[in-house]
């Protein structure tokens, strides 16, 4: 197995320049990293995580995630990406630096991993919006572990690496890179138009939100999410998802009130950000999640960016924000009362949010007002009848 990489950045340079060498230990999981001399040398030097990963020239060692670090694993595939890489590759990954290795290139920011030390690939994609029919085609074969054609093969590869659950993939569309996402066959509703109406109906707050839009085909119904971690197909910022800045392998009670949560984050982006109002654009987003019923909301659905042009920290538009269930049980601590998605929980640590009580309490009655006309917005954007029907069992009614 595999134990050792090299870390580029692709972006900072016409072809990605190396920062650094990972190393893993798999009997102890343990990962080693250095930041390499000429890096730390460069005058656009930065931090790929702030907290975790500083720049010295000592070495970092971690336990998090089996050795590798969060900033690193960003870069590489979650549940989807690993079932289309071991769908594509005749030699399968056997450990978590493999895996990084085979889908290099096609993840998320500006990372890119290789064996060699004086070279990488760049980061590109080749899939087209005309592509859309084939990437259907062969997403029904991989979720039906069919033959799937050697077309479809390279197509899929693009996104391999993107994070998440669900099937998904890169295509292009002239300068403008999009996250093509995709229904399954088992959704009880159109998870495509409603996503693409959340999305809409959380931009009418003041929140930064990724744009997107319904790209209807003979097939079926794609959501293109567009990538605000690239300009002109390349890639124009760091990532670091909020999964990383928690840095936890064990998730308890006692961390969802205090370091596995909204609160936690929001006083990163005080501390770390150059936008300390980025962390009410968060409160927000946690605020519409409640009454939305997004209880998906895990810690990979929320990052930072380090723009290579700006050269400081932002929360990065939101994506990924989809109506679940009405549980009230969120995936990452909201307040006091940890997962509970309720109003007194969400008042508890607005303070963590730089918010007084009483602001963060109009910004839930905006909020509120909002959400409560879910079914005549969601309507307007194309949602149909039947799943309007069925998502009044999954929106909670919050008072």
């Amino acid at each position: 197995m595999i134990s050792k990489a090299y870390v580029f950045i692709d972006g900072l340079e016409d072809t990605p320049i190396v920062c650094g060498v990972i190393q893993i230990d798999e009997a102890q999981k343990t990962g080693r990293f250095r930041y390499g001399k000429s890096y730390l040398s460069r005058a656009d030097v930065f931090a790929l995580d702030p907290v975790n990963l500083p720049l010295s020239e000592h070495e970092h060692t971690t336990q998090f995630n089996k050795g590798v670090f969060g900033a690193l694993a960003d870069a590489g595939a979650d549940s989807w990406g690993k079932k289309v890489i071991l769908s594509l590759h005749t030699t399968k990954p056997k450990n978590a630096l493999e895996f990084l290795l085979a889908g290099s290139g096609m993840g998320v920011g500006a990372l890119v991993f290789s064996l060699s030390s004086s070279n990488s690939k760049t980061k590109y994609n080749k899939n087209s919006l005309g592509d859309l029919p084939m990437l259907l085609k062969a997403k029904d074969a991989i979720l039906a572990d069919e033959d799937i054609p050697p077309e479809a093969k390279v197509a899929f590869e693009y996104g391999s690496s993107m994070g998440g659950a669900r099937p998904k993939t890169i295509v292009q569309d002239g300068d403008i890179s999009y996250l093509a996402k995709f229904n399954r066959p088992d959704d009880i509703i159109n998870i495509v138009k409603v996503e693409h109406a959340a999305m809409c109906m959380l931009n009418e707050l003041p929140c930064r939100v990724a744009n997107t839009l319904v790209q209807q085909t003979p097939s079926g119904d794609v959501l293109l999410v567009e990538r605000f971690d690239l300009q002109k197909g390349k890639p124009n910022a760091h990532y670091l998802s909020a999964n990383s800045i928690f840095n936890q392998n064990k998730v308890n009670t006692s961390v969802l009130s205090t370091s596995y949560t909204y609160g936690y984050l929001a006083e990163f982006i005080r501390k770390n950000g150059a936008e300390p109002l980025d962390a009410h654009d968060l409160y927000y987003r946690m605020v519409f999640n409640v009454f939305l019923g997004n209880t998906d909301d895990h810690s990979r659905n929320h990052a930072l960016l380090y723009p290579f042009k700006h050269k400081h920290w932002r929360l990065s538009p939101a994506f990924d924000v989809l109506p679940i269930n009405n549980s009230a049980q969120h995936s990452i601590g909201i307040g006091n009362d940890g997962r509970e998605g309720t109003i007194d929980n969400l008042l508890s640590q607005s303070m963590r949010f730089g918010l007084k009580q009483f602001k963060a309490q109009k910004i839930i009655d905006e909020v509120r007002q909002l959400t409560n006309e879910w079914q005549s917005y969601f309507t307007q954007h194309g949602v149909g009848a039947g799943d309007i029907e069925r998502l009044k069992a999954i929106i909670p009614n919050i008072n």
